[in-house]
């Protein structure tokens, strides 16, 4: 591969967030971090309806649980892009696409609990 179809190549992968984010935050790091986010977010609800508070909605629930991930990883992202580049709404809705199912069954399997 010469080194113009290598800089394409990269300057296509940089467009796609999900390689972007991985290329920055190691697997098992990310991974943790979601699953961190996700306990927590399980451990809010829990509480919230333990105390006599309402249940949280699933979509409100994701976006909590996509915000703590990103409240995580954040030195990765924001430390390796570009100074002036604005890229938390990005990342917040690839991650949200890329863990929107995961969050899902757990969301249901806790509600079907409590």
């Amino acid at each position: 591969m010469n080194l113009q179809e290598s800089i394409r190549r990269i300057l296509r992968e940089e467009t796609k967030l999900i390689p972007m984010i991985r290329r920055r935050v190691p697997h098992d790091d990310l991974e943790r971090e979601f699953e961190e986010s996700l306990d927590a977010t399980l451990n809010s609800v829990f509480n919230l309806k333990r105390n006599g508070g309402g249940v949280m909605s699933l979509d409100r629930f994701i976006d909590i649980t996509v915000s703590t991930l990103i409240d995580g990883i954040h030195y990765e992202i924001h430390s390796t892009t570009p100074e002036d580049s604005v890229w938390y709404a990005d990342v917040f809705n690839s991650l949200k696409d890329y863990y929107k199912d995961r969050i899902e069954v757990r969301y249901k399997k806790l509600m079907s609990e409590i």
